[in-house]
């Protein structure tokens, strides 16, 4: 009894402990100190994006956003209208972030999570709705695999090659990675049934009943969006609610706290930045630059065909390569300045939160919109642009299935995307007269 009570007479004051260094941490389950400063002050993302946002070359594409928007309606080269528009996605995308970004230190957790799957993936899910009411259904597809290229190829790549080009390995949560990871192979090859079903038929090819049909597809397809919807929303029971502590733990380890010669005596951060905006104008700033961008992505909808057959590019180049390449660039280059700062746990987990985005939200969207406009958009791609997107699936997934990676590694990733990106060059696609209209 003795040595029990000098044990706990040693145990020094709670407040000392709360202000100790972030290795006395692992004395309760989930950290109170980490998680109140990192409530408070501005995550990586949040200063990476305002760094980009605040460079001189971003600030002058601004003006791409009148000039491509008059260029079309003037009825401009489709070439000039089409580039126009598209380097107008980068000061615009750039700028829903900080406004989502500034939003969600005033709003719940919730609220910020349904603005990042909404207006986060805002160029996929504009440009989804917009091909749609053009009838340009094969643009829908191009544009939200070479997003999903992108995320699951090119930017952890980058963020590998960066981070640990002077380090002998890049380290992540394991178990947070492995179950995140799970998730997005089952949703990507939930997307690719419809696709492996009209690719492999049934093997009694002489039996009238051997292809299947359109409206079989269409069944499928829906089906298949409704229980993505189902699995997002037990996702974010599973994130938010029921195991919540895992996801704290994790942002409290890599995001971590400030250092502690930046923390005052109550360890509050003092060296984060300013906000750009207040809540309001947060909220008008978010409003225009949706109507802004979804003026642009019209644009290249209506031009992007055209730029195709005068270049001599691919069909489904334009959208698939260049819309998510250049449009999404700001957000890529966020997450792999997060990751150079060294936080490569976070970049790991934004990354297959954005994948996850568009898979269980914006995809499943499209199609359930389509069934509410009486439109047979389904999940059937090209044979050739699903099975890039489940290699691609496979790559990342033994890339990061072992918590840890190397710069070869990302090098290999990019490698991967930059032989993609030459495939799609060189190989013809669907064009706009090809629409898969009943």
């Amino acid at each position: 009894m003795q040595s029990v009570r000098h044990r706990h007479q040693q145990l020094p004051p709670l407040d000392s402990m709360s202000a100790a260094s972030p290795n006395n941490s692992l004395l309760s389950p989930i950290p109170s100190t980490p998680m109140r400063v990192s409530r408070q002050q501005w995550r990586p993302f949040h200063r990476a994006i305002v760094s980009i946002g605040s460079r001189q070359y971003v600030k002058s594409m601004l003006a791409t956003v009148p000039i491509g928007i008059i260029t079309a309606i003037l009825g401009g080269p489709p070439q000039m209208v089409f580039f126009l528009n598209l380097t107008a996605l980068i000061p615009l995308i750039t700028l829903l972030t900080i406004s989502i970004a500034d939003l969600s230190i005033t709003t719940g957790r919730v609220v910020d999570e349904l603005l990042k799957a909404t207006v986060g993936n805002a160029i996929e899910l504009i440009f989804g709705i917009v091909a749609m009411n053009r009838g340009y259904m094969h643009m829908i597809h191009s544009t939200l695999i070479g997003s999903m290229l992108c995320y699951m190829l090119l930017v952890p790549g980058s963020c590998f090659c960066f981070t640990g080009y002077d380090k002998e390995h890049l380290y992540f949560d394991r178990t947070l990675i492995s179950i995140m990871s799970s998730l997005m192979v089952v949703a990507c090859m939930s997307l690719l049934i419809p696709t492996i079903m009209v690719t492999f038929p049934s093997l009694d090819i002489t039996s009238p009943q051997a292809s299947v049909t359109r409206l079989e597809i269409v069944f499928v397809s829906r089906g298949a969006a409704l229980v993505l919807f189902i699995l997002l929303g037990v996702f974010l029971l599973f994130q938010l609610k029921s195991h919540a502590s895992i996801f704290h733990l994790a942002e409290a380890s890599s995001e971590g706290s400030p250092d502690r010669h930046s923390l005052n005596d109550r360890g509050i951060a003092q060296d984060r930045p300013a906000r750009i905006f207040t809540p309001r104008s947060a909220m008008i700033a978010l409003a225009a630059g949706i109507a802004c961008l979804t003026m642009c992505i019209i644009c290249i909808v209506e031009s992007a065909d055209r730029v195709a057959q005068e270049l001599g590019l691919s069909a489904a180049f334009p959208t698939l390569v260049l819309v998510p390449l250049i449009g999404n660039s700001a957000r890529y280059a966020s997450i792999v300045m997060v990751s150079r700062q060294g936080h490569v746990e976070s970049a790991v987990r934004a990354i297959i939160n954005s994948i996850l985005r568009i898979t269980l939200l914006v995809t499943p969207f499209l199609i359930i919109l389509g069934w509410v406009l009486n439109l047979p958009i389904t999940l059937q791609m090209d044979t050739f642009d699903a099975t890039m997107l489940f290699l691609a699936t496979m790559v990342l997934i033994h890339v990061i299935q072992d918590g840890r990676s190397n710069y070869f590694e990302g090098l290999m990733l990019v490698g991967m995307y930059i032989i993609s990106a030459a495939a799609f060059y060189m190989r013809p696609g669907i064009t706009g007269a090809t629409k898969p209209m009943p």
